[in-house]
């Protein structure tokens, strides 16, 4: 266990702030996520592509709140004594629910963007082996990026205080192999992910609101809001936590003097409910892909009627 300075202070906003966070996330995120796994497995079943995926994204967010007992014991009693493997497990946890929800959330603006603009054409690739395919793809992805991810994450011993301290206190030259981590993964799983959400989501409304497409299959208001949930949600828990860290990182490495630690604080509590609000996505989405597959069924009962 390496020895650095921390010059924290214990008392700071921050220790309270998390330990709240933390505590209502788990309250909240662990019922939310088991019923949601329930409704996935045991209701709908694995056979649809919307829900593999958001079986995939509950999954992710269920292993996160599973950490945050060992987050919580921390920050409320701001010393580590489970040493570094109990360190390193939650600080990569929340790693990988950020990205992995990322992309997750991604493949569910892709696959209805492609449902409501491009039906027909993209039937070949809308299938539940696919959405496995793809499911499988994103968690190899996020495996490898755990270990780097997992190498910067170590119990230090604060010199100041003589405790140990974990999720901060990084010593300095892994801020620079760290920084260096975040720049790319924001750029891969935050930026074109959230670049992606933003253009199905304005093409799907504009789409909807300009052309007399699918109004008798299912209710054009329903998807909107499940695309502008998707995309707030993003945006909301992803985009301010990301410039925060990658701003305050610049300052840790002395290229800006403001100390963006506060607003680092703020947002990564923002990102840490991402685990409690993805509920909200399964609601608009199954609520439209229902409203879908009965109009559907509606619509060819009344050609076949129409017929006889």
């Amino acid at each position: 266990m390496g020895k650095v300075s921390c010059n924290l202070n214990v008392s700071e906003f921050r220790y309270p702030l998390f330990t709240a966070t933390y505590s209502l996330v788990l309250v909240f995120g662990l019922p939310l996520n088991v019923m949601s796994l329930w409704v996935f497995f045991k209701r709908l079943g694995l056979h649809t592509v919307p829900v593999i995926y958001m079986a995939n994204l509950a999954m992710s967010d269920l292993l996160f709140v599973l950490s945050l007992p060992l987050r919580i014991y921390y920050f409320a009693t701001a010393n580590w004594p489970f040493g570094d493997v109990l360190c390193m497990i939650p600080g990569t946890v929340f790693s990988v629910n950020i990205y992995s929800s990322s992309l997750f959330i991604t493949l569910i603006s892709v696959d209805r963007f492609l449902a409501v603009v491009y039906p027909l054409r993209s039937r070949a690739i809308r299938t539940p082996k696919f959405a496995g395919i793809a499911c499988v793809t994103v968690w190899i992805f996020i495996s490898g990026l755990s270990v780097p991810v997992a190498l910067n994450h170590n119990a230090v011993w604060d010199s100041d205080t003589n405790v140990s301290r974990c999720f901060e206190c990084f010593p300095e030259q892994n801020w620079k192999f760290g920084f260096i981590i975040l720049c790319s993964i924001t750029a891969l799983g935050i930026l074109i992910p959230f670049i992606i959400i933003m253009s199905s989501t304005v093409i799907v409304i504009k789409k909807l609101k300009t052309e007399r497409i699918c109004s008798t299959l299912f209710e054009k208001n329903k998807i909107i809001r499940m695309f502008l949930a998707n995309l707030l949600m993003y945006a909301l828990c992803f985009i301010p936590f990301h410039v925060a860290f990658i701003l305050y990182g610049l300052h840790k490495l002395e290229y800006i003097d403001y100390n963006f630690f506060d607003a680092q604080t703020i947002t990564m509590c923002l990102a840490s409910t991402n685990s409690c609000l993805d509920p909200t996505i399964y609601y608009f989405s199954i609520n439209a892909f229902s409203r879908r597959k009965t109009s559907e069924v509606e619509l060819k009962t009344l050609r076949t009627s129409t017929y006889k």
